[in-house]
């Protein structure tokens, strides 16, 4: 290879040819005369994660990516294989007062973080036991999560009424160990958040009647428009005990509000391989509903989702 421009930059000569690639895919050069090899670009792979490469704690040497899981990468020396772990997928720490959430060892923003975790994405309670990057059982993380979807079920603000003026309503099956549960949703039509809900073992009039005395509460009740499906239940309900309420039936698979969550709740359950105590459900889709409206509120900001709730909970 004879090229004026290009020399070996130890003897200056100009008979070169080309040496194959390195690992980064630089090309690479031969000398003829001093069989000296080099290369013009020294351009290195680009990392898999933004964060930065861990040292070593024991040589002070850098570490290499040894296994990538779900919710944490493993890095192992090059020197003397010393491992360590570094969670990737989780959000920066936000200023939180700990000393305000009693009743828990761990501070706050560990117990929220996981269940936000645990009811927004597909994380098992070991998993969120590793990615915390603190010492905590799964066992543990099980009991914040019923503790807190008891709690917000008990404390968490219903919804203004006054500026709702269409909901939609539908129901869908679940089945845990052989036996029917039904879900009830009430979806706000313009903001598509979940108004209320409701768990039952049956789907008749009186389910629908429960469902529409938690969304009136101590209110009286008044003109909206309710859409639905073609399910008797809401047309019987409506006719006899809310006669104020305008009935709108729509073709089964049009009742796109409700569908739509109804999708992300059985893919919930399906990630989380199903429930061995029945008796969660309720808690469980009581936490899954608290995250949607939140996460829908907030554009998807787990830090403000975390302040939320938080202030919620020390000024309840």
């Amino acid at each position: 290879m004879n090229n004026s421009t290009l020399s070996c930059p130890k003897c200056g000569s100009t008979s070169l040819y080309k040496n194959g690639h390195d690992k980064y895919g630089n090309q690479q050069f031969l000398c003829k005369l001093c069989h000296h090899s080099f290369k013009l670009s020294h351009s290195h792979k680009r990392k898999n994660f933004s964060f930065p490469y861990p040292k070593c704690t024991s040589c002070g040497k850098s570490m290499q990516i040894y296994k990538v899981r779900r919710s944490f990468v493993v890095f192992r020396c090059r020197a003397c294989r010393t491992k360590d772990r570094v969670p990737f997928n989780l959000p920066e720490p936000v200023t939180l007062i700990p000393e305000k959430f009693k009743y828990f060892r761990f501070p706050i923003f560990f117990v929220l973080k996981a269940f936000v975790l645990y009811m927004k994405h597909n994380m098992s309670y070991r998993s969120l036991a590793h990615s915390l990057n603190i010492k905590v059982s799964h066992v543990t993380i099980y009991k914040w999560v019923i503790k807190l979807c008891t709690l917000f079920s008990v404390l968490f603000p219903t919804f203004t009424i006054e500026n709702v003026f269409s909901v939609h309503a539908d129901e869908t099956v679940l089945v845990f160990k052989e036996q029917k549960y039904y879900v009830w949703l009430l979806v706000d039509h313009e903001t598509n958040l979940i108004l209320c809900w409701h768990v039952s073992k049956y789907r008749d009039m009186g389910q629908v009647k429960v469902l529409l005395e938690k969304f009136f509460g101590n209110s009286k009740p008044r003109n909206i428009e309710l859409i639905t499906d073609g399910l008797g239940a809401y047309e019987s309900a409506v006719k006899l005990l809310f006669r104020n309420i305008n009935h709108v039936v729509v073709p089964l698979g049009k009742n796109n509000q409700c569908e739509s969550k109804f999708s992300l709740l059985k893919d919930f359950f399906r990630l989380k391989r199903g429930l061995k105590n029945t008796k969660n459900l309720a808690k469980y889709i009581q936490g899954f509903c608290v995250v949607k409206n939140l996460w829908k509120t907030h554009n998807g900001n787990i830090n403000c989702i975390l302040s939320h709730l938080h202030s919620f909970i020390t000024t309840s």
